[in-house]
């Protein structure tokens, strides 16, 4: 019968074939790469963050992190009653029904709305219809309706 997987054998076995604890972090032992096992901290952390230089408190390493933000796409001028535009490929409707916004795929024919989705705001469908098929490729084109 073979040896299980787990127990005190495994386990010493597992152990055997890592690095040993003592080797330091720059030889790719245990340890966080590129941080000095010397490195500065501030007092009283509870939850630190390593900024580059030294470890500081998550708040104070949180209020000087760099933000990045994606640039929003360019809304329509002025707000018509439907949009469209070709989305990776499909073509898009967006219609105005009342209060909301309803997408259409493919067509503009009742079948083909997309039930799972109405919006009060064009920004989050516009938003919404490039996150499911993609950028429109020429952005979006005011509409005729019927």
């Amino acid at each position: 019968m073979k040896s299980p997987a787990y127990g005190s054998e495994a386990l010493r076995r597992f152990l055997g074939g890592q690095e040993r604890r003592d080797e330091p972090a720059a030889t790719g032992g245990r340890g966080l790469v590129g941080i000095p096992p010397d490195a500065e901290m501030d007092g009283g952390i509870i939850l630190g963050c390593w900024n580059g230089e030294r470890f500081v408190s998550w708040d104070r390493w949180f209020a000087t992190a760099p933000i990045a933000a994606d640039p929003q796409p360019p809304a329509p001028a002025r707000e018509a009653p439907a949009y469209g535009a070709d989305c990776g490929g499909t073509r898009l409707w967006l219609a105005k029904d009342g209060d909301r916004w309803l997408l259409f795929a493919d067509s503009r024919k009742a079948r083909s709305r997309r039930k799972d989705f109405a919006s009060p705001f064009l920004g989050h469908t516009i938003r919404t219809a490039e996150q499911w098929y993609g950028a429109a490729s020429g952005g979006w084109r005011e509409e005729k309706t019927r």
